[in-house]
């Protein structure tokens, strides 16, 4: 595992905040889950490698599974 810092926007947390509280409620772990679920969705989006999309939707279904 890596840990990230990173500092963002105050209002761009809070918001990603009220939409997992709206999708999930918020549970102990929700907020990792929704930022590597997001992260997967970019690759799986924006990456031009065929072997990194293919990762994230392998890593993606497992981690919903």
């Amino acid at each position: 595992m890596t840990q990230i810092t990173a500092n963002l926007d105050d209002r761009l947390i809070k918001e990603f905040r009220d939409v997992i509280y709206n999708r999930s409620g918020l549970r102990k772990g929700d907020f990792k889950n929704s930022l590597e679920e997001a992260m997967f969705n970019y690759i799986i989006r924006y990456s031009k490698s065929d072997g990194a999309k293919d990762f994230a939707k392998r890593a993606k279904a497992e981690h919903s599974a």
